[in-house]
């Protein structure tokens, strides 16, 4: 075990200790012999979890010890241990295994024969492990570490070829998600035949659509997996803590996921699996919860670097920073529940309820905690103060929502249960647990075929209800049937009176059978007049109808319709809420929706955007920057344009940045236009001097209504700009910074740390740019790849070093592939393979005439934390230096790989290493590769 020390208050590493009396005395035994042969710090800080001492039952001599995996050790291995002379000495038999181990038995007819459970299965030897025989030390890979006898019980898949190499039909993966999809092609097992999983260390997981193989897409952890309803291709997942990313692919291939984190604090406070949440209503909107609620709406964007999250609320958790006073393992929020409409919930593991009825639409929604008014047993106003684990939300009408609790009601005598209900958006609560065993219940299934059937995951199984909770009972069969949700939306241009409000209702099937003989309705909203409908709709009667309808499974239709609003309406009145529709069909499911409120623009309003850009400019040149105005009145209304402030010259021109202009054309309600403004930074400015100017738009209807947009321009005076990304942990800027220097390159530098926010059109100042990463992990440019991408395609000059840049999908993206010029298949084939030097290629533009030279591991942390990586040029990209050949994978090749490359064509240039620069070579051996490649820069 391990412990902390009573005096110094610090934890200490694992130890194994013995007992020759029955446990009357104890003393400790034995380490071992490093560095493969130790059991110190066996369990690391993980001896609750990952523990097993087993001695054999026939032999006391022969111990086995397990615990965690040996990450830090100069080859992975470890996390089981055998002694076979009663603790004196220690043989690692981890190689190859899967991490983390728990559990260890013995045949009782013949204990040689071993069964081992970790994290990634079951294994068995029928010689204790293997390394019986006598070794000579000191023990390595090749000379003793690969002798071990461990049979694989598992399931197994070729990540090369896809192909199934081992089945056993053992099938005791721990799932933390399911995901399917309705779109997905009907190939045998109908729709959503394709399921995904995410599992306890095993990964994300996707079920074969023709068979019973599973293939893990992504390693690690697997926690939430969200599949796009509507496209196949999309799937999101996370790891353990703040770690969303994506796929594309629908999971053709492996670690083809990217991170998508863009905006989020890697430091909040979060559970270990995230609650991680897609709106099936917009899929392009996805919720994460850390102590706040994170969105983004563009999680579809082209790259993953253009994804972006903002927080879109304050601490939704009482605070605290360690346990939670409820008990629970800290103050986060478990639960995110999204539906119809606009709104959102969220619970936390303190207990805490949060309702937003704007969260979907609005950057700074407003949100109230709801159950929180005690009056005693049976009060209809209070929740427990339980672990809420799951919150289910209609998807067609958002006051109607349902929250699932950890825990037993024996902790919250005055509010027992594990499943409340409201339907009037939080107001009040229900609850319906009825006869469901006092368990914590884990998650919560609304069937939209059926409103008052619902599914609940237990600690002790899965439960249904047919009757709105009344009754539950043990999950069984059920037959194909459609499941009807319906939405809203106005089609987002500003209204006031008088304007014409247009209306789209989508209603999607996402059951298992056709929906036919549909019916849509919708009343007229208050202080609105009948139009126009499209798609067959007809007014009267004081509603919209629609009728004969057939929506396919997995479906949608759309339907259209117009209203006016009174021109005469009251100024009392500032809004419009339809509500009330919903949709019927011949199967005899029927659905309501949630309701939708249009609220007035002025007549005259008016934005400009960005409302803040930063650029570069060259002394003696000008930046470009873009512009959009958006008429957000009502009315339809034209713009003064003009550029004040600043110590440098800014002259607005249209939109094709050639002919100077003042004003705008005519622009409709909603409509935007662009024109470009133009800073000059003055011949004789000083690097780094600074001019903000100020755009303003005036409006022609109403001189008094105007928008502004800052424009902060830096004046630039060298070619040179370094990119640190280190994040100080370690911080090696000083070796970028010593390299340039004696090579003689004069240069800028943008501390990432410090301000993560660069903008490209500062980088489009300088020639060259020398970006490093250090120890940034994970994933580390993907944030910046739409930056780059665009600063190389303007004829820019990319230096690139670091570890771990590529690590699984960071190295799948198309910037890697485009502009890298990298082909990397997300395997750990060319990830994190060690090299102690690299040597110049011959012939190379950049390394031609250089020898070996060493790498100094320890700056980053010595051998067991290098994390270099192997790639493979393609697209004119050539080789610059290679590996020592050291730690290959057959499926690479043997012998020395590429770790660099160097590029030129297509009006840029890129150097890219896959090592630490700061651990190459000595000083002089850096500002002679610096100068090498600011020369290749400079050539023709």
């Amino acid at each position: 075990f391990d412990w902390v020390d009573t005096t110094t208050h610090k934890r200490q590493a694992g130890r194994i200790f013995k007992s020759t009396d029955g446990g009357a005395h104890w003393a400790p035994v034995s380490s071992g012999t490093g560095p493969f042969d130790t059991v110190l710090d066996y369990c690391t800080t993980q001896c609750f979890y990952d523990n097993v001492v087993e001695p054999d039952p026939t032999n006391p001599n022969v111990v086995f010890v397990a615990g965690s995996f040996g990450y830090s050790m100069p080859i992975q291995s470890g996390g089981i241990f055998r002694s076979d002379d009663g603790g004196a000495t220690w043989r690692n038999i981890g190689w190859d295994l899967h991490p983390d181990f728990h559990a260890l038995a013995f045949d009782p007819k013949n204990s040689s024969n071993v069964l081992i459970g970790n994290d990634g299965g079951v294994w068995y030897s029928t010689s204790r492990g293997g390394r019986t025989a006598a070794e000579t030390a000191p023990c390595t890979a090749s000379t003793c570490l690969k002798n071990v006898t461990w049979q694989d019980l598992n399931g197994s898949v070729n990540p090369a070829t896809a192909g199934v190499t081992h089945r056993t039909n053992l099938q005791i993966t721990q799932f933390t998600s399911i995901g399917t999809n309705p779109s997905f092609p009907d190939v045998g097992g109908g729709p959503g035949a394709r399921i995904w999983g995410g599992s306890q260390d095993n990964g994300t997981e996707r079920k074969s659509a023709t068979s019973n193989t599973w293939f893990d897409l992504a390693g690690g952890d697997g926690g939430q997996v969200l599949v796009d309803p509507t496209d196949f291709s999309y799937v999101y997942g996370t790891y353990f803590g703040i770690s969303p990313y994506r796929m594309t692919d629908g999971g053709a291939g492996f670690f083809t996921n990217q991170f998508i984190t863009n905006g989020i604090n890697p430091s909040d406070r979060s559970e270990f699996y995230t609650p991680f949440v897609l709106n099936q209503n917009n899929v392009n909107q996805l919720f994460l919860g850390t102590y706040r609620l994170y969105r983004t709406d563009n999680a579809k964007a082209a790259s993953v670097g253009d994804v972006k999250w903002n927080a879109i609320s304050p601490d939704l958790t009482t605070g605290c920073t360690g346990t939670s006073p409820n008990g629970a393992r800290n103050c986060t929020i478990s639960a995110i529940g999204v539906g119809g409409g606009t709104a959102v919930y969220t619970g936390s593991l303190d207990g805490l309820v949060y309702f937003s009825a704007d969260a979907q639409v609005n950057n700074n929604p407003t949100w109230t905690r709801v159950g929180v008014h005690s009056n005693g047993v049976g009060d209809k106003h209070t929740l427990p103060g339980r672990p809420v684990a799951w919150i289910a939300v209609d998807r067609s009408n958002y006051r109607t929502a349902y929250l699932a609790y950890n825990g037993y009601s024996a902790s919250t005598p005055h509010q027992p249960g594990h499943v409340y209900k409201t339907t009037d958006a939080g107001q009040s609560w229900t609850d319906i647990s009825g006869n469901l065993p006092d368990n914590p219940v884990n998650s919560l299934i609304l069937d939209p075929s059926f409103p008052n059937t619902l599914y609940a995951a237990t600690d002790v199984g899965p439960f249904v209800t047919n009757n709105g909770g009344a009754s539950w009972a043990a999950l069984g069969t059920n037959f194909p049937t459609p499941a009807l949700v319906i939405s809203k939306a106005d089609a987002g241009v500003p209204v006031g009176p008088g304007s014409n409000l247009k209306y789209t209702i989508t209603l999607r099937n996402i059951g298992s059978a056709d929906a036919t003989g549909v019916t849509i309705t919708d009343p007229i909203p208050a202080n609105t007049s009948f139009v126009s409908a499209q798609d067959g709709g007809s007014g009267g009667g004081g509603s919209v109808t629609w009728s004969g309808k057939s929506v396919p499974a997995g479906g949608s239709i759309a339907v259209h319709f117009t209203v006016n609003i009174n021109p005469g309406v009251s100024s009392s009145v500032t809004s419009v809420t339809d509500d009330g529709y919903g949709a019927t069909d011949a199967q005899g499911q029927s659905v309501s929706g949630s309701p939708t409120v249009t609220k007035f623009a002025p007549p005259y309003a008016v934005s400009l955007s960005p409302s803040a850009q930063t650029g570069g400019a060259h002394s003696g040149q000008s930046q470009t920057y873009t512009v959009t105005v958006t008429n957000q009145g009502f009315k339809t209304d034209s713009y003064t344009l003009s550029a004040s402030g600043g110590t440098f010259a800014a002259t607005i021109y249209d939109a094709t940045c050639t002919t100077p202009t003042s004003t705008t054309t005519s622009i409709v309600a909603g409509a935007t236009a662009t024109f470009c403004v133009k800073v000059a930074a003055p011949a004789g400015a000083t690097d780094g001097t600074s001019s903000t100017s100020t755009v303003t738009a005036t409006s022609a209807g109403s001189p008094t209504t105007s928008a502004s947009a800052t424009i902060k321009t830096i004046a630039v005076t060298v070619d040179t700009l370094l990119v640190d990304e280190d994040g100080n942990a370690p911080d090696v800027r000083s070796f970028y910074t010593g390299a340039l220097t004696t090579a003689g390159v004069a240069f800028d530098t943008w501390d990432l740390n410090a301000d993560p926010n660069l903008p490209v059109k500062y980088m489009e100042a300088f020639k060259n740019i020398f970006w490093f990463t250090g120890t940034s992990y994970p994933a580390p440019i993907q944030p910046y790849e739409g930056s780059l991408s665009a600063y190389l395609a303007n004829g820019g000059r990319l230096f690139l070093s670091g570890q771990d840049i590529l690590d699984q999908g960071a190295g799948t993206t198309p910037f890697v592939s485009t502009y890298l010029h990298v082909s990397w298949d997300g395997s750990e084939n060319q990830n994190d393979r060690l090299s102690n030097s690299v040597t110049g290629v011959a012939g190379n533009s950049v390394t031609n005439g250089i020898g070996s030279v060493p790498l100094d591991l320890s700056i980053l942390g010595g051998a067991g934390l290098a994390f270099m990586d192997q790639i493979t040029p393609i697209n004119g990209a050539q080789a610059a230096f290679m590996d020592d050949g050291s730690n290959t994978k057959p499926a690479v090749g043997s012998g020395p790989q590429p770790d660099a490359l160097t590029f030129s064509g297509g009006g840029y240039k890129v150097v890219f290493l896959a090592f630490p620069f700061e651990e190459y070579g000595s000083a002089g051996q850096k500002s002679d590769l610096v100068t090498r490649v600011v020369n290749f820069f400079n050539a023709p």
